[in-house]
């Protein structure tokens, strides 16, 4: 079951795997918990980028008549098309929790199935951020499917997880939150979902994984 039109979501995938041959990137957002995961799809792409890379990425997008616009309220740069907006964030123009040149000085991220992926204990807070800013939208519904598969299906560190939420003061207990008040969130990673005791039964077994 997919949250977003598969076409669109193909069409991201795509563009993804085009960009990843030409230039050099991090990925975060909802790709890079579907690389975790495999649960759901994104029509979006996000990703941390370096300064030669982001020319690499600029010139690409110019031979196909694309501009890469500044968005200076929230200090990054984006793409926006009919189907699929990029946001691009690099060591100097980055709004996020997580900077991206944190993340590129600590190393935290790592290869998954040929792409560079921010670390889940990483992916988990910068999801967990943004869930807060668009709670009651569909993307904040899209965060919170997010953040649930990568908590059910990705083996943590709780140790650096815990570390990392210190350091970045983001409060766990948001996660705990999700957790239990979450149903539909569910359907699309459990299959079991409709049957409210293996609900309950798995709500149960996610709280005591970040504990």
């Amino acid at each position: 079951m997919e949250l977003w039109n598969e076409i669109i979501t193909e069409k991201s995938y795509n563009l993804l795997i085009e960009l990843k041959k030409i230039t050099n990137f991090v990925l975060i957002g909802g790709w890079a918990s579907w690389l975790y995961s495999q649960t759901a799809k994104s029509k979006d792409i996000d990703i941390y980028i370096n300064f030669d890379d982001f020319f690499k990425l600029q010139n690409f997008f110019i031979n196909k008549g694309i501009a890469i616009n500044f968005n200076r309220k929230l200090n990054k740069y984006e793409i926006k098309t009919e189907e699929i907006d990029i946001d691009i964030y690099t060591p100097d123009h980055c709004n996020l929790i997580i900077s991206c040149k944190e993340v590129f000085n600590k190393k935290m991220f790592k290869n998954v199935n040929g792409f560079d992926v921010v670390l889940p204990e990483v992916l988990l807070l910068l999801k967990l951020d943004a869930e807060k800013e668009r709670h009651d939208t569909i993307k904040g519904f899209k965060d919170r499917i997010d953040i649930l598969s990568l908590v059910y299906k990705t083996r943590l560190d709780k140790s650096l997880l815990s570390k990392l939420s210190t350091e970045y003061k983001v409060d766990l207990k948001i996660i705990r939150e999700i957790i239990t008040k979450s149903s539909k969130e569910y359907s699309y990673f459990f299959t079991k979902s409709e049957n409210l005791r293996e609900l309950k039964k798995l709500k149960i077994e996610l709280i005591e994984k970040i504990k």
